[in-house]
């Protein structure tokens, strides 16, 4: 009996940049929307490879109410996607789609105990 509950695999395949261009809970919503329809989410960040502009050393300011200062946040703090990996060598691209579409065969095949 499968799983009803990642009946749907995306795969996402990008440098992560630029997600929040349209809001920050634009993003989270279509995330929660996607999850509630049963699609199993994987984004594939590409990075650099010489870990020159990494995704991990984005800083991105928080605003809180009031005239407060903004809070200096890493990027990756509210990547709004449950799972993720950060990809540093574009010739392991296939290994990883592999090993995502198999971990995904075995969520939709698990039977139910």
């Amino acid at each position: 009996m499968g799983n009803p509950e990642t009946s749907q695999l995306l795969l996402i395949v990008s440098d992560g940049r630029g997600l929040f261009s349209e809001g920050m809970e634009t993003v989270k919503s279509a995330v929660r929307k996607a999850r509630e329809a049963n699609v199993f989410l994987v984004f594939v960040v590409i990075d650099n490879p010489q870990n020159k502009d990494s995704i991990l050393d984005i800083k991105v300011p928080v605003f809180k109410s009031g005239n407060q200062l903004p809070e200096i946040k890493p990027y990756m703090d509210d990547f709004p996607f449950p799972f993720y990996i950060i990809l540093r060598d574009i010739n392991s691209l296939p290994h990883v789609l592999c090993d995502a579409l198999r971990q995904w065969f075995e969520l939709v095949t698990a039977v139910d105990m």
